[in-house]
């Protein structure tokens, strides 16, 4: 009896520890197939790096250059500057080479073998393909640069933008589960929520504040952005407000949940850069020529209404995860190209490329935590990026209907959102499940399929807008509007059948939020 139960008792303890040497194995060859793919793919984009420089500049190049540095001094180093093909060739014979030692190493296992590898192959490509630049650069004709030198001063900013996401986001989060500013689909209920599980909120309070920063280390304070940079601070500061109370029933700020005491925040502080700093002084009329506005006070007026829809169209696309950050910075790399059509370019111009840049950097390092499942919300700081847009497409002098072709999608939700509303008796300002993102999903549409559409749609329209803004092909604007405003009242009109009373439980879905009794 002792003898059968250690015999059971054997097998138990070495089924558990074949079962965990299986799966450490099984961990190590993943690990090792996601480095070989990471190292194939660096030096792959070196060597391309390497072809298409070559042909963009073989033209211009000397018919004799320095190559065969190993030589004597003089023209016993110069070759056919057909030579220089060798160069891909031989990077494309490391990468080969390297690849081959990482069959005996995912073999057997060897520490660190794939790291020097990696390292060895990637470092030898690079320095082929700075070498190459090098002589091409000592042995050719005068060329134009393959990058405009203004778009080369974007890219620090850019860079530092997308880097600071990745410091601060993690700690962001850590920092916001641990107050407890988080969104859990078991507990939270909002009719337009679409999660799957618990997520930090705040995403708005850290793009907001980031730019600031950023924008005063690359712009600078000039005095015509001072009003900006102080309301953009205090939306910023107002959504983590709101995002705190969002999730603390108890405290005593519960009068933001009160859309129209928001609405009067936002109308409020975006009075202030209508009335200290950005103004809208003219529109395009429809029927020719331009409208001047006179009068600063109808110029406050006109531009505060302006932004406070801009950047609420914007927000409510913010709705499925992954979704919002494409669309801004899909849109600000739209404005950088807006800002930098003019010859010769001013420095405001300037200003607003880099600030453009700033924000596409930090939205392209949100993806990463948005992407679903998310793992932060934008929140009601959402209103920052919105903000940003708005007061850099008015001091792009970008044309009204330009900034709407550039966001059309979420423009034209919004406006039938609204008239849906209206005309359903409710609130134009109470959430609903009514936005195309919500008809999507309940036509089959998965969550990422949805973001990639916005982004693809921002981008194409946003093109067009690029494309015809000093031109104001007015028929064009319109019939665009037409087209995607029939759509989506198509949508919502068949959408209309599935809407339940506002009195009634919303229809089941998956991700959407167990409404709960409030208090």
């Amino acid at each position: 009896m002792n003898e059968t139960l250690k015999i059971f008792t054997n097998k138990i303890v070495y089924g558990k520890l074949f079962v965990k040497l299986k799966t450490t194995i099984e961990g190590l060859k993943k690990r090792f197939s996601d480095k070989i793919v990471s190292i194939a793919i660096t030096n792959a984009i070196l060597i391309a790096f390497q072809i298409i420089y070559l042909r963009l500049r073989f033209s211009y190049i000397n018919s004799q250059v320095p190559f065969w540095y190993t030589k004597m001094w003089g023209d016993y180093q110069l070759a056919d500057k057909v030579w220089l093909n060798l160069f891909p060739i031989v990077s494309l014979g490391i990468l080969l080479i390297g690849l081959a030692f990482t069959i005996p190493i995912k073999r057997y296992f060897i520490r660190y073998g794939l790291t020097l590898i990696g390292t060895v192959t990637i470092s030898a490509n690079f320095l082929l393909t700075a070498s190459l630049v090098r002589i091409v650069f000592k042995a050719s004709a005068p060329f134009e640069p393959l990058v405009n030198p203004l778009y080369l001063d974007l890219i620090v900013p850019a860079i530092m933008s997308f880097i600071l996401v990745q410091f601060i986001l993690p700690r962001f989060i850590s920092y916001a589960k641990d107050k407890d500013v988080v969104t859990s689909p078991t507990i939270h209920s909002h009719p337009g929520m679409l999660l799957s599980e618990p997520s930090a909120r705040g995403g708005g309070f850290v793009y907001g504040i980031a730019f600031l920063v950023l924008s005063a280390i690359f712009v600078g304070f000039p005095v015509g952005l001072i009003p900006f940079y102080v309301a953009l601070f205090l939306i910023s500061v107002l959504g983590f407000v709101d995002d705190y109370q969002n999730t603390h029933p108890e405290t005593k700020l519960r009068l933001l949940e009160n859309p129209y005491v928001r609405l009067g925040l936002l109308l409020l502080i975006v009075s202030m850069v209508s009335a200290l700093g950005t103004k809208i002084f003219s529109v395009s009329n429809p029927f020719g020529g331009i409208l001047l506005f006179n009068s600063q006070i109808v110029s406050i007026i006109i531009t505060t209404i302006w932004i406070t829809w801009f950047l609420n169209v914007l927000s409510w696309s913010n709705g499925i995860d992954g979704q919002y950050a494409g669309i801004v910075g899909v849109a600000s790399v739209l404005i950088i190209l807006l800002a930098l059509r003019f010859d010769p370019l001013g420095i405001e111009d300037k200003r607003v490329a880099i600030m453009g840049a700033i924000s596409a950097g930090l939205c392209l390092g949100f993806i990463r935590f948005t992407w679903h499942p998310s793992k932060i919300l934008w929140g009601f700081g959402a209103m920052s990026a919105g903000l940003v847009l708005a007061f850099l497409s008015i001091l792009s002098s970008s044309k009204i209907l330009t900034s709407v072709i550039i966001i059309l999608i979420p423009f034209l939700d919004a406006f039938v959102t609204v008239l849906r509303r209206l005309l359903q008796g409710k609130s134009p300002l109470k959430g609903d499940r009514g936005h195309l993102h919500h008809i999507l999903l309940d036509r089959g549409w998965n969550v990422r399929k949805i973001a990639v559409f916005y982004w693809i749609t921002t981008a194409f329209f946003g093109g067009l807008g690029y494309l015809t803004a000093e031109k104001l092909t007015l028929q064009m604007g319109l019939t665009l509007v037409g087209v995607v405003a029939f759509v989506l009242v198509v949508l919502n009109l068949r959408f209309k059948k599935e809407i339940i009373a506002p009195d009634n439980p919303l229809p089941e879905n998956p991700l959407l939020e167990n409404p709960l009794p409030k208090n």
